[in-house]
């Protein structure tokens, strides 16, 4: 069975399909997931075991109107891109975020063409031949995994997800004590200050990472940040990629959620994870002189183990 999936270029909100990708492989034997996207999310999301296929859009040519030439070029790309196979009509596809340029990819095709039902917008649906209505209450991984069990037809029966990464070993080496992202905090800049010179106090190793590039996607500077990410012994980030990849992979950490968020949209770690990222969202607890005495406490008893 093939499947197409628009993505949108923010990681943040794309990560978690791979808890529905994963759910999807292990219910259905020999299914090939193909991309849709830029270059930069296919390249990180692709790394998921069931991706087979993934084809780079240019998201801005999808934000032309219907009768500029550039909308068309961009059209007349993708079908060249997809080919006659993933354009017949047992093909499904599915449109997981409903952006402008997502509906614009996926409008007017053959094969079925899902989309999460809009509440108060229902002549967008239109683009659509199918259309589940998933409750705005419900944890954004949670209703990603409900979208894809309800089209393809199986059931969830695990609510932790699994994002399809094998655990890490015991005895591998950790190159880095705590990696930090600072980004979507809710600390003040004299705050971050306070926080970076009491970490420095300490013989930990620390890596913050960087962001800022405006010339990359957020994706393309999260897939260079991976390695670290991956090998770090402790996440410290904002509620964003960074925690959400630290989540997937299994890394421990904590997660810096804006006010009463930690629960309705905070990170959730993998399912096999010894040691999860807890999402904090209020004070005192996630003021930075008592997260960073927490964190010293921590690591410090990891170096202390024998």
């Amino acid at each position: 069975m093939q499947i197409l999936v628009s993505l949108i270029s923010n990681p943040t909100n794309v990560i978690p399909v791979w808890a529905a990708f994963t759910d999807a492989m292990n219910a259905i034997p020999g299914l090939e997931i193909t991309l849709i996207g830029s270059s930069a999310t296919n390249a990180c999301v692709r790394k998921h075991p069931a991706v087979t296929r993934f084809i780079d859009v240019q998201e801005e040519d999808w934000q032309q109107p219907f009768w500029k030439p550039a909308y068309w070029r961009a059209r007349r790309n993708l079908n060249e891109g997809l080919g006659k196979s993933l354009q017949e009509e047992s093909t499904v596809w599915i449109d997981p975020f409903g952006t402008p340029q997502t509906r614009a990819q996926i409008r007017g095709r053959s094969g079925r063409r899902v989309g999460i039902a809009h509440q108060t917008q229902p002549q967008l649906n239109r683009d659509y031949s199918s259309v589940f209505p998933v409750p705005v209450e419900l944890h954004p991984v949670q209703a990603l995994r409900v979208l894809f069990a309800a089209e393809l037809g199986y059931s969830l029966h695990d609510l932790e997800p699994d994002y399809g990464f094998h655990s890490r070993e015991q005895d591998a080496p950790v190159e880095t004590d705590i990696v930090i992202d600072l980004r979507d905090t809710p600390w003040s800049v004299d705050e971050k200050q306070f926080f970076r010179e009491r970490l420095s106090e300490t013989n930990l190793s620390i890596a913050y990472l960087d962001f800022s590039n405006p010339d990359l996607e957020e994706a393309a500077q999260l897939l260079a940040h991976w390695p670290l990410i991956a090998d770090a012994r402790y996440i410290l980030s904002g509620l964003n990629s960074t925690a959400w990849l630290a989540a997937a992979l299994g890394r421990p950490g904590l997660c810096l959620c804006p006010p009463e968020q930690a629960t309705s949209r905070g990170v959730i770690s993998t399912h096999w994870a010894t040691q999860k990222i807890i999402n904090i969202d209020h004070n005192p607890f996630n003021e930075p002189h008592i997260v960073v005495e927490s964190i010293i406490q921590v690591l410090q008893r990891h170096h202390q183990a024998p």
